[in-house]
């Protein structure tokens, strides 16, 4: 293990990368305890911890590593991104000037992206703008027009930089900008977490025993998770052998991988982040409280929302990046196919058959995980471990996308030195 990190160490552009990356994870971190001025952090504090602060709320804090708590220069977080994409996801399939957009390539990703951009500056400023009537109701702060304008302001532009931030760590460091900010919050909030299920258990209020089966499903969880991220199906390809002059091309064969959770930890944080909307929308609008107990994390109407909003976005993320009809033409195309089945539709049939049922596994797999977590909480009276599937799920798949595309770089690495290596012997005459 150690010798693996000093492997990775070893080569200086990975080097940089890992560097670059903890840099800006540590300006998250440190903006993410600059307090916007003119709120009582501490009564808001209280607010957080009540029975109101465990929809929307309670989940920004968490994904923000405790700068809502604070009520800090990033008390946003990454949430209006998160929105912004998820609306643009559901827009594509309905207009077809995005639809040829998405498949247009790279100039085309370029103006999704900076469509996501603006949609990120307007969620945020109505958000920010949410926050200040919530804190200003609760009597945190006194309502005033330069309360509500450097309140907006803050806000906005800690979402805002946010942003940038998660692009240039996607372009300049290791593993996804957005999904590593996200990551780094959990991680932040876990040792308060950890502190409050302790607490509990020397109170009396929970069994010991309880404690034990915590960690216990947290290890199975763990476990769980990493077999599942990287469990694939993979489809045998044949290529027919083809003759040019002397030549014989093809004939060999290789696999399609299919993953059996190919959207990763995005269907669980879409469908997190829609049912924070009761809430959010209560907060505008004072006469729709009465949403928020029916749409309260651990109720049923909660849980069986979550679950299938985790199946929708698990088939409709899948549906955006892999489709079956382009991999069956591709593979015509280039003279591949699959043994037993016929080239063209019914390999496009065969392969959107056995994506459905992979799907299913995912599905299953991530609604369980997140659904778990709550029926724990519920059965222990542990109040601190409800948002752990959640929080286990984003911290194992990101944690295995980040390793893979350092591997993925060392492989790189090692490919070029034996190229390189091979042109000297060649030039040697060895």
């Amino acid at each position: 293990m150690l010798g693996r990190i000093q492997q990775v160490f070893a080569i200086e552009e990975l080097r940089r990368r890992i560097l670059y990356t903890l840099g800006m994870l540590l300006v998250f971190r440190i903006g993410a305890h600059i307090p916007v001025p003119g709120v009582d952090t501490k009564q808001l504090a209280d607010v957080l911890s009540g029975a109101f602060g465990a929809g929307l709320f309670q989940f920004i804090n968490m994904f923000t590593g405790g700068a809502l708590q604070q009520f800090s220069l990033f008390s946003l977080g990454v949430i209006p991104y998160i929105n912004a994409s998820i609306i643009l996801s559901l827009l594509i399939p309905a207009f077809p000037k995005l639809k040829k957009l998405q498949e247009e390539g790279r100039e085309g990703r370029k103006k999704l992206t900076q469509y996501t951009r603006w949609g990120t500056v307007v969620l945020a400023l109505a958000q920010s703008y949410a926050m200040g009537v919530l804190v200003v109701q609760y009597g945190l702060a006194q309502p005033s027009v330069g309360f509500f304008l450097s309140t907006i302001i803050t806000l906005t532009a800690g979402s805002i930089f946010l942003m940038w931030v998660g692009e240039r760590m996607t372009e300049n460091g290791v593993g996804n900008g957005i999904s590593m900010l996200i990551m780094a919050g959990i991680v932040a909030r876990f040792p308060a977490e950890i502190q409050q299920s302790a607490l509990e258990i020397s109170a009396g209020t929970v069994h010991p025993l309880w404690g034990i089966g915590l960690i216990g499903l947290f290890v199975a969880v763990v476990a769980l998770t990493v077999i599942i991220q990287q469990g694939q199906r993979k489809i045998v390809i044949q290529y027919a052998k083809r003759t040019s002059g002397r030549r014989v091309y093809g004939g060999h064969t290789t696999h399609l991988p299919l993953r059996v959770n190919q959207g990763g930890v995005i269907p669980i944080i879409f469908a997190s982040a829609i049912l924070t909307l009761p809430s959010s929308i209560a907060t505008w609008v004072p006469q729709l409280n009465w949403l928020q107990s029916y749409v309260a994390p651990g109720s049923t109407i909660y849980l069986v929302a979550y679950v299938l909003l985790i199946f929708f976005f698990t088939y409709f993320y899948s549906s955006l990046v892999f489709d079956p009809n382009d991999i069956a033409k591709n593979l015509r195309e280039a003279g591949g196919f699959v043994p037993g089945v016929r080239p063209g539709q019914p390999t496009a049939d065969h392969l959107g058959a056995v994506t459905n049922r992979l799907l299913l596994v995912g599905g299953l797999f991530l609604a369980g995980i997140a659904v778990l977590p709550f029926v724990f909480s519920a059965l222990s009276n542990m109040r601190g471990f409800a948002i752990g599937g959640t929080s286990i799920l984003i911290l194992v798949g990101v944690g295995i996308d980040t390793i893979m595309q350092i591997e993925a770089h060392l492989v790189m690495r090692q490919y070029e030195s034996l190229v390189k290596g091979s042109a000297f012997l060649g030039r040697k005459g060895l």
